[in-house]
């Protein structure tokens, strides 16, 4: 069975949870402008919200948030932040040791098409996904970097393919 066909047998309708990473944001000195942008993009398709938050770039507070994604019922949670180079980019760290398989064609893909964006400087992007098993279901985390541009890049591969990951790591 080809890609096109699985997709068509893949999810239409997804839970999902979004879960932005900013010190700045999380003590209300800046506007999440990408976690708005991500939610209004998945519920305009159809998605249902069931968790969303704003984390300090703490390892405990980004774990505690994708574990209140899974216990809220989240098929797919984005994160938003901390995926970059900087000593408080913990993002990775923290949801990677989660994941039981990585989805590492996402941060390739993600890092191409940054590339046409914003040319060499989508090397410093660790963006990456990875499918969470738990209690008999699968979750599917998507770490993008927090701008809005990097949020707009994501959301079109998350839209395109969060179902189709979704029916094959419930199999």
């Amino acid at each position: 069975m080809g890609a096109e066909e699985h997709k068509r047998k893949a999810l239409r309708r997804f839970k999902f949870a979004v879960v932005t990473v900013s010190d700045t944001a999380s003590r209300g000195e800046k506007e999440d402008k990408s976690g708005k942008f991500l939610v209004e993009e998945l519920e305009k398709n159809g998605h249902e919200k069931v968790y969303y938050a704003v984390v300090p770039d703490e390892k405990m507070e980004i774990v505690g948030a994708v574990i209140s994604a899974f216990r809220a019922g989240a098929d797919v949670v984005v994160t938003s932040g901390g995926t970059g180079i900087a000593q408080r980019d913990v993002t990775i760290e923290s949801i990677r040791p989660l994941f039981d398989k990585e989805l590492t064609g996402f941060g390739e893909i993600f890092r191409l098409l940054s590339y046409e964006e914003i040319g060499t400087a989508a090397v410093m992007s660790r963006a990456t996904a990875g499918i969470i098993k738990s209690s008999g279901r699968a979750m599917v985390v998507f770490c993008l970097p927090g701008s809005l541009g990097a949020a707009k890049t994501g959301i079109k591969i998350i839209l395109n393919e969060a179902g189709h990951v979704l029916k094959h790591a419930g199999e």
